[in-house]
């Protein structure tokens, strides 16, 4: 030790109020385990997302455990569906909201004038297009955290898997591959094999193309549509024996 620090730390020790002094005795008869248990105080936290994450999948867990006894567990099971699809639908109604503001801003900038009267129009539609923006990425962010990791919670509590779980834009694509599969029957390919021909062309374009590159969003291997059709229109559909 250099004389230098000698002379600081022999400063600082006289320099000591009553308080420090005592608090460098308990530092200094603290056991191992005691320091180690002070060390995981300072340890940095979790990400706010994740320990946000964490406590909604928590709270709307409880929210679905109400519903566990008896035949209400037919309940619990339909909101690894439904919670996600309310909070999907949400987030796609700011989305619709949000286009058609950016729409009219379009039509506030070429009336801009550059006035007090047309900058503050503009102004006030930029903050609530903010508002819209942080409310579209909250919603959003729950959505996919249901989807991530609530359904799979409720699937394996009532052990009720309603497969992959089908996105409000999917369901046009597959209403129509249904509505065309319909129509080819053998009355078709008699009255018209053309038309028969041109419809079974339609129904396996409209099929997505299976591919290792392909992800759902919980990152698993692609799952053909027409596999799962079990919630057309959001609503899930029971088994009879189960209703």
């Amino acid at each position: 030790m250099t004389n230098v620090q000698q002379s600081i730390d022999q400063f600082q020790q006289e320099h000591r109020t009553d308080d420090q002094n005592k608090a460098k005795d308990e530092l200094d008869n603290m056991s191992t385990e005691q320091l180690d248990e002070l060390a995981k105080q300072f340890k940095p936290k979790s990400p706010y997302d994740t320990a946000w994450e964490a406590e909604f999948v928590r709270r709307c867990l409880s929210m679905a455990e109400m519903f566990e006894d008896g035949d209400e567990v037919i309940i619990k099971a339909k909101l690894q569906d439904q919670l996600p699809r309310m909070f999907e639908k949400m987030r796609d109604n700011v989305l619709d909201r949000g286009e058609q503001m950016a729409r009219t801003r379009q039509t506030l900038v070429r009336q801009n004038l550059e006035i007090e009267i047309t900058k503050h129009k503009l102004e006030d539609h930029d903050k609530q297009a903010d508002k819209l923006r942080l409310q579209y990425t909250s919603l959003n962010h729950a959505y996919k955290t249901l989807v991530k990791h609530f359904r799979h919670r409720i699937a394996g509590s009532t052990g009720l898997d309603f497969g992959k779980y089908t996105q409000l834009h999917e369901f046009a694509k597959v209403k129509r591959m249904q509505n065309r599969q319909a129509k080819l029957t053998i009355d078709t390919l008699v009255a018209n094999r053309k038309d028969f021909e041109a419809l079974a062309k339609d129904v396996e374009d409209m099929k997505p193309k299976k591919t290792k590159h392909i992800l759902n969003e919980d990152n698993t291997s692609y799952v053909d549509l027409m596999d799962d059709i079990s919630n057309q229109d959001g609503i899930i559909e029971m088994p009879e024996h189960l209703e």
